[in-house]
């Protein structure tokens, strides 16, 4: 696939996603989220290397994702909409989405055989010698990247991300920028246009997690902390678990003092800002597009009903799966999902609460002969990671066997070759078939309507199109 500009990585959930799902409109498997040949073969030796050694080099490497200060004004966040809209095949499509990322969304994205544009990017900008703990800090050091972003583009909001729990090594040589268009970019409005005919649908991703913020501007915060393994509460009052994490990691406090949040906002990675709602009204409308708004709760309301969607649609095609591919972040191929006739359930992270979660829909469906598992490393042991024993116990619901797929158990969670062996693992499985023909526009709302009340997830129409 193509390079992308400067000012986006690569290795994050929306570039990874949108990567992952645009192979698959292509017929093509998603194989590797750095896209680089020489990065994914030096990784079986890294992953050898001692754990310390380790860690230092997946943060060096992660370094190479971010710009330098001096090259944040220049940041073209229309080049950047252009890349992203660019991966995909120009053809007609019955509909698109647009918003939110979300790992679960792929997989009915795919099934549909539609793309999908993200609101989300993240700016990565090289920050040498940064201190993931001094949260402070950190906010003052990243007014003036803020304010450079701002100025480069009047259509975003800026969400500076500072998380010590999930990001510590990235953090240790970079700062977070997470870019929200809350005007649509000419080229994602041009690629819709030549995509879309008058009474296509156009869905609206809209997670609705918030997160307490700084506010810095209008348009931008700094949010301390993520959705994940660790509750906020824990990010700013602390807790036994955080003093327990920063003991291990020799750091001397009892728990993060983190500027004070005085605003509630979109969650930074995953939230929807509906400031982008007013151009697509008006452009559905002028194009006679049926515009459908999708509201789910938090990012993993949508996993256990893409699971059911997909189960249902297997069923009446007479084909009923009792395979289960359990995904992680960004490790996932909804190509190879399909061609298995696996049902696809995707975890945020490899923490606790989305174990439980898994956990809770495996009670619900027990019948799965097999479970394939993916799992995603982040390269630290932080606050509400669930160890590999509770992923591989989760496994045992399977009634004939449960893998993890591309995963070495004694690295885990600083298994980094995961990032290219889970293909590998992936393409030894079978048995294959013939892709299905795509699911319609009708079973897809009307599975998510029957299925959505019970997962926090509602459909509402902003614009009815032709007729």
């Amino acid at each position: 696939m193509s390079q992308p500009p400067q000012g986006i990585a690569r290795f994050d959930s929306a570039a990874g996603m949108v990567q992952a799902l645009a192979l698959a409109l292509r017929g093509r498997p998603y194989t590797s989220p750095s896209e680089s040949p020489l990065l994914d073969s030096l990784m079986p030796a890294i992953n050898r290397l001692p754990c310390k050694l380790r860690e230092q080099v997946y943060a060096f490497g992660g370094m190479t994702e971010g710009i330098g200060p001096s090259q944040v004004a220049r940041v073209d966040v229309e080049a950047i909409a252009e890349w992203m809209a660019g991966l995909y095949p120009q053809r007609r499509y019955p509909a698109a989405f647009i918003g939110s990322s979300n790992g679960a969304l792929m997989h009915l994205a795919a099934a549909m055989g539609v793309p999908w544009l993200p609101q989300t990017f993240l700016c990565p900008v090289r920050a040498l010698g940064n201190d993931p703990d001094d949260a402070r800090r950190a906010l003052e050091q990243g007014l003036p990247i803020v304010h450079a972003l701002l100025g480069a583009d009047a259509r975003i909001a800026v969400h500076h991300m500072h998380d010590p729990n999930q990001d510590r090594l990235m953090l240790q040589h970079m700062a977070y920028y997470r870019l929200k268009y809350r005007r649509l970019p000419l080229a994602y409005r041009e690629f819709l246009l030549r995509s879309l005919a008058p009474g296509a649908t156009l869905y609206v991703s809209a997670c609705n997690r918030q997160w307490p913020v700084t506010r810095t501007s209008s348009r931008s915060v700094f949010q301390f902390g993520a959705t994940g393994g660790a509750s906020e509460s824990e990010y700013f009052e602390g807790s036994p678990r955080v003093r327990q994490y920063l003991s291990r990691y020799g750091i001397a406090r009892p728990r993060w003092d983190p500027p004070p949040a005085d605003d509630m906002a979109p969650e930074a990675e995953w939230g929807f800002d509906p400031a982008l709602l007013d151009d697509l009204q008006e452009l559905a409308e002028a194009r006679q597009w049926r515009l459908i708004r999708i509201d789910h709760a938090e990012p993993e309301s949508l996993s256990a009903l893409t699971a059911d969607t997909y189960a249902d649609w297997y069923a009446e095609q007479g084909e009923p799966s009792r395979r289960l591919l359990v995904d992680s972040f960004l490790l996932s191929d909804p190509l190879t999902t399909l061609r298995l006739r696996a049902i696809p359930y995707w975890s945020l992270f490899g923490v606790e609460p989305s174990a439980r979660l898994l956990e809770q829909y495996l009670q619900r469906h027990p019948g799965f002969e097999e479970i394939d598992m993916l799992l995603f490393s982040h390269g630290t042991e932080g606050v509400g990671l669930a160890p590999i024993e509770r992923w591989q116990q989760l496994l045992g619901w399977a009634r004939v066997e449960g893998r993890l797929v591309g995963v070495d158990p004694s690295r885990y969670p600083r298994d980094f070759a995961t990032f290219t062996r889970f293909a590998e693992d992936l393409a030894r499985l079978g048995p294959r078939w013939d892709l299905p023909e795509p699911m319609s526009i009708a079973f897809f709302e009307e599975a998510l309507q029957r299925h959505g009340a019970n997962a926090d997830v509602a459909l509402s129409r902003l614009q009815d199109g032709l007729g």
